[in-house]
């Protein structure tokens, strides 16, 4: 994500774990050359009741298979991911905050919001692009990068459920 990239640099972390993926990443001190993420950066204000390493943290945790949910210093995310179809998923999502009235704080949620929709939008674009090469005849499974630490955890465990996804192509009738 080039966002995420601009927000953390190179230093953020993912793990994969049973049940659970974490990634996190504390934002950098450098202003990002998109002006939301940059006014974000600028704006979010102190969070007292957080401990310093948390004030500028955000962390997400996706649960094994359909859940998740993101923690930053000025709000919480839930997301729940729904199949409909082999190719289609639905995203159920709710933010969460304590009250604070502060301007600063009313345009750091807006703006996380903001930021976190143009995430969403280059998952998107990535999701389409591979659904549509795997409609096509010539597709065939390729290597994943080893940084896809998540995505490779996911795989190991849908292909112990399901067989046949270890399969070059789809079973007749499928």
């Amino acid at each position: 994500h080039p966002g995420l990239t601009r927000l953390f640099g190179k230093g953020y972390g993912v793990e994969a774990h049973t049940f659970v993926d974490k990634m996190w990443g504390q934002l950098i001190d450098e202003p990002s050359r998109n002006p939301s993420e940059r006014l974000y950066q600028d704006i979010l204000p102190d969070v007292p009741h957080l401990p310093a390493d948390r004030k500028r943290l955000w962390t997400y945790f996706k649960l094994w298979p359909n859940f998740a949910f993101d923690i930053y210093p000025d709000q919480v995310d839930f997301m729940q991911f729904i199949p409909v179809s082999a190719t289609q998923t639905m995203i159920r999502e709710i933010a969460y905050a304590l009250p604070d009235e502060r301007r600063e704080m009313k345009a750091a949620r807006y703006l996380n919001w903001r930021i976190n929709r143009q995430v969403n939008a280059e998952d998107t674009e990535l999701v389409a692009r591979v659904q549509q090469g795997m409609a096509s005849r010539t597709f065939t499974a390729g290597p994943l990068a080893t940084s896809e630490v998540s995505l490779r955890s996911f795989g190991r465990k849908l292909r112990a459920l399901v067989p046949e996804a270890r399969m070059p192509r789809p079973p007749e009738g499928w």
